[in-house]
């Protein structure tokens, strides 16, 4: 009778072990494959945008602009580096939005709520460095 109780808890721990094992096993594997393939996708652009002259952020977009910029590409850019600099919780209204295939100039109207459109945000990407220039208020 104990060996049975034994046979019966050994097998419970490998029922209950052997799905763990296995997930830990898969996220593992998941990671290892990441670091193997760190390569970003040939469309997506990495820019550097300089914020108010004093902190560098790295702003990926996936646009290729190699063969030229459309206005949806020109806002995807303005509006990716909007949002890694101020954040996704700000209101913005974007008021003015110029391009052509090696710079682009938007400004953006933005706040903390729908009342508070006050504040300003200037941004200038030059498509031949891909650097970018941020100034606004806080």
């Amino acid at each position: 009778m104990k060996l049975r109780k034994k046979l019966l808890v050994v097998a419970m721990m490998i029922a209950i072990s052997l799905p763990l094992v296995a997930y830990a096993w898969i996220e593992i594997d998941k990671g290892v494959w990441t670091e193997k393939n760190q390569e970003a996708p040939s469309d997506v652009t990495k820019f550097e945008a300089v914020v108010n002259g004093m902190r560098s952020v790295d702003v990926f977009v996936c646009v290729n602009i190699s063969d030229g910029l459309t206005e949806k590409e020109a806002e995807l850019i303005a509006g990716t580096t909007f949002i890694q600099v101020k954040g996704e919780y700000v209101w913005r209204r974007l008021d003015t939005l110029t391009f052509d295939d090696t710079q682009i100039r938007a400004q953006y109207a933005w706040g903390y709520d729908e009342t508070d459109l006050g504040h300003i945000y200037d941004m200038t990407a030059d498509l031949t460095t891909l650097q970018i220039t941020v100034d606004h208020c806080f």
